[in-house]
Order: structure tokens, then sequence, then C-alpha cells
């Protein structure tokens, strides 16, 4: 019962518990929670994570504008990314009317009624589960308990490793990984960005500000069954004040997400795709650069992204 898109969703949480969210559930006891529930609750109960994971992805590219045109430059280390949920996407209710309660619960195989499925999202209270819940004939006939928040949190988290090597003929290249890390039966979860900067000052050395576009593009996968990917193409300027720099762009972005599960069961798979509503944001950030380089940025569009970086390098 609710076989379908258990293992689905359990897989959702683990993509974002290894790109550096923290809970206190385990892979084994999230998997086993979530078995619990199908397609259309796995949706709603996603949800936040599918829509906040593209404006996550495309956050924190750069830290600054200024690419040196003859002389080796390299950072690395990581960004840490938060996109910023509203209340609503904490809870969620879904009304299924005029379906078989049968395929909900065996003992009304064949009766017709209506499916309320409500709860927190993944995002949502991890105290008190979500239920889904059979009405025939406007009578409650069955209600069961389904499964609570994983993170009670504003905000989608997220980490991952950068690092860009630039100043030859005012070009940067950057680049994001993750090797891949083996979930056993799920599959193995993978990670890879990459994208390329050029300098605008090269060709206008007069400008006031340093000025750059580029366009960066990520892939990430959990086995054959999480295929997502993000890309962003942008324009920024930066002017750096002693140890300090200050930066601003302007991006068009795309991300989608599709998730796909065969049970093992024989039963019928289920596949949707996600595109991400945000096509477009303003970022405005500050680079302190002592010792290490620190950042932080806003980036704000449909939603709004907060992101914080170390890197090292010269």
């Amino acid at each position: 019962m609710f076989k379908s898109l258990g293992r689905l969703t359990a897989l959702g949480l683990l993509a974002l518990l290894a790109l550096g969210a923290v809970t206190t559930a385990t892979a084994g006891d999230l998997q086993g929670e979530v078995e619990k529930v199908g397609e259309t609750y796995a949706r709603a109960y996603l949800a936040p994570f599918m829509y906040s994971f593209g404006p996550n992805l495309n956050s924190g590219i750069f830290h600054t504008a200024a690419i040196p045109k003859s002389r080796l430059t390299l950072d690395f280390g990581v960004k840490a990314m938060g996109t910023q949920l509203n209340d609503a996407d904490k809870a969620f209710q879904s009304v299924i009317s005029g379906v078989n309660l049968g395929d909900y619960d065996n003992a009304f195989a064949g009766v017709t009624g209506d499916v309320v499925m409500s709860g927190p999202t993944m995002f949502g209270n991890t105290e008190t589960p979500g239920t889904i819940t059979g009405y025939a004939n406007g009578v409650q006939v069955f209600s069961q308990e389904a499964i609570a928040g994983v993170l009670d949190s504003r905000y989608s988290p997220m980490v991952v490793p950068q690092a860009s090597l630039g100043g030859i003929y005012g070009l940067r290249l950057t680049v994001r990984y993750l090797p891949d890390i083996d979930l056993g039966d799920i599959g193995k979860i993978k990670m890879k960005g990459f994208g390329a900067s050029w300098s605008v000052n090269t060709l206008m050395p007069t400008l006031p500000v340093d000025v750059m576009v580029g366009y960066f593009k990520q892939q990430f996968n959990v086995g054959t069954i999480i295929d997502a990917d993000a890309s962003s193409m942008y324009v920024a300027a930066s002017r750096s004040f002693s140890l300090l720099t200050l930066y601003g762009g302007y991006a068009k972005e795309d991300s989608k997400m599709t998730v796909a599960y065969a049970p093992s069961d024989g039963s019928a798979g289920v596949s949707f795709s996600v595109d991400d509503g945000q096509t477009s944001r303003i970022t405005v950030g500050a680079t302190l650069n002592v010792l290490a380089k620190l950042n932080l940025e806003m980036g704000h569009g449909d939603l709004t992204t907060y992101t914080a970086g170390l890197l090292f390098g010269f």
C-alpha cells in the first residue's frame, strides 16, 4: 500500500542530505517512514525541495567580476546556500475526488469516494505526522498516519564544493564536483558543474568597474531515479576597496528535476518532472579577502536565496 513513491521520496531527501542539509533522521529511518505514502503525497511533500533546488544550485557561482588578463588566479572552497521558503511551504493539503478507496485501503476495494492528504512538507513540523483520510458519501471511513517533516526550517539548505581557475586572456573556469557517493541499492549520488566567465575589461580596460559575462551548467543524479540540472547565464560587475569587494549581477536561469521509480514488485512505475519557475535573479554581495575569501550574497528572483562562501587561493 502506498509503495509507488515511498522510496522515491526518501531519495529526494537523501539528495538533500548528501549536499549538506543537517537533520536528525537517518537514511534507514527516513526510507521506512516514507514507504507509507504514494505519488500524490510525495509530490506535495517534496515540493519545497524540488522548487528550491534550482535557485540553490544557481547561487554563489561568482564572488567577484575581476579576472586578470595575464595573471593566474586560483581559489577553492565551499559555498553554502539557503533558499527562503514561505509559511505555506511548511504544510500542504491535497484532495482527490471520485477515486477507488481500495487503492488506499484494501478494506474498501470498489468503493468510490474522496481522499484527503494533509500534513507537513519535508520542511514542516518534525513531530506531527501527516494523514491520509478516506471519505465515502461524506463519511470518514479510514484514516492512516503518514510522515512528519524532516527539517523544520524556513530555509532549504545546500552545500557544494567549488573551485575556479582564471587569468588567461580574461577567462575564468569554475567547477563544482562531488565524487560518486554509493548509497547501496539506492544507487550513486553524482554531482558536477562547470562554466566559464570572461572579463569585458579585457577589451575595455578603462571601465570604472570590473565587468564579466558567464555561463554555468550543473547536473545532479541519484542512480537512475533522480535527474536534475540547472543552468545560469549572467552578467556581473564588481568594485574592490582594499580588502573588500562589492559585486552584483543579473542572471537568466533555468532548472529541472525529473524523478522516476519502477518498483521491484513489478507494479506500475512513476515518473514526473518539475520545472523551476524562477527564470531570472538579481544578485548583490560582498567578499572580504583576509587570509581567506569570505563572501555573503543575496539573490532575489521569484525566491530569495542567501549564500555564504569560504574560499582559499591566490
